[in-house]
């Protein structure tokens, strides 16, 4: 499920005017000097670097992880895209019944038999149209989009690859040493109990984009160590090498009807952990037995109407002898409209002094 990242780009792009028409407000992240001064790649943050995962790629130039915030939730649109989709393909199968009745002369009553079905293609039509042209925005957070978000990180060119759908930002390159965690710092921001994922943001600060660029990696977990464990495995790697580390299970890009029984079930489990009530392990038990395998097929149903596209060929061949390094993304790889957009929004990613208790002219303001 891409809301997460829909709404973040969403929000990060959208011109002045559909901003006031849609009555959002511009925010401030008012985020600290010191935080996005430090340089994460060179501060240790656990002494228990882990591997959580799920991995695709992994060996002596680059890891790869995937990537994507509310994977646990995936399979609510699906289930609900299949009822919308049922409705014109109802209309369609009505049609067809009485398009063979007429054929085969079962029917005496031609006239009305020949407008029900037109009816019935006409509606059908109509409304297929509008799920292609609108609700589209909708099932295609979770069908016939990409299968899973991917994150490389390059240890030989130092760079880090996003790739997303173009709706949520597209295929985007950034430095490593820009990179910064999203679920810990030094203002003692914590994200333990929360159930997300590991938070990676590419502030404008360092890499002179005009907005932030954010994005999950790895497993939801309600451990705030979890964070720091995967991070440090991932620093590590970036800064030394896979030597000393310990080696991941890599996972695969294929459908698999397990792939969303871990993301579902953990939420369970944590709740019945932590539930003293029996009347909370009372509504557990149909959750387990009824939506738990609802969930977990719309998982799959969501994998098998998805495509893993390949990465651009210059991003494929990253850190090869002879190879050219990947361009750093600029403002100028979107067109105009969306510039525009990314522009007015520039303000929201404003740093502040905390010494001065001024806000920090790095040229992103007007």
């Amino acid at each position: 499920m891409y809301i997460g990242e829909y709404l973040l780009w969403f929000g990060n792009s959208i011109k002045k005017e559909t901003r006031k028409k849609l009555e959002m407000s511009y925010s401030n992240s008012d985020m600290k000097l010191s935080e996005v001064e430090k340089d994460w790649t060179k501060a240790s943050v656990s002494n228990n670097p882990r591997a959580i995962g799920p991995y695709y790629a992994y060996n002596n130039c680059y890891l790869e992880i995937r990537g994507g915030m509310f994977e646990n939730f995936r399979g609510i649109v699906t289930w609900l895209s299949i009822l919308i989709f049922m409705f014109p393909l109802t209309g369609f199968y009505f049609a067809f019944i009485i398009a063979s009745q007429l054929y085969n002369s079962e029917n005496e009553n031609i006239a009305s038999d020949i407008f029900a079905m037109i009816c019935f293609l006409i509606t059908s039509l109509v409304l297929i149209y509008l799920c292609f042209r609108y609700f589209r925005y909708v099932y295609r957070l979770e069908l016939f989009t990409i299968r899973h978000i991917r994150v490389r990180f390059n240890r030989v060119t130092r760079q880090v690859y996003i790739q997303r759908p173009k709706y949520c930002g597209g295929t985007v390159v950034f430095k490593w040493d820009h990179i910064m965690p999203g679920n810990f710092g030094d203002s003692g921001s914590d994200m333990n109990g929360t159930n997300m994922v590991n938070l990676i943001v590419f502030h404008p600060y360092k890499t002179g984009f005009p907005i932030a660029h954010s994005v999950g990696i790895g497993k939801n977990t309600y451990k705030g160590q979890d964070y720091k464990d995967e991070w440090e495995f991932i620093r590590r790697y970036m800064e030394d090498g896979p030597e000393n580390l310990p080696k991941p299970r890599l996972s695969t890009h294929l459908p698999m009807p397990f792939h969303g029984l871990g993301g579902h079930i953990s939420p369970m489990i944590h709740a019945a952990k932590n539930s003293k009530s029996i009347v909370m392990y009372l509504l557990l038990i149909p959750v387990f037995l009824i939506l738990l395998p609802v969930y977990t097929a719309g998982y799959f149903i969501s994998e098998c109407l998805c495509w893993q596209p390949r990465w651009p060929k210059v991003i494929r061949q990253a850190g090869k002898k002879g190879k050219p390094i990947p361009k750093e993304t600029t403002l100028s790889d979107y067109p105009p409209d969306v510039q525009k957009g990314i522009l007015e929004s520039r303000l929201e990613w404003c740093v502040l002094d905390e010494k001065t208790g001024k806000y920090v002219d790095y040229g992103n303001s007007d």
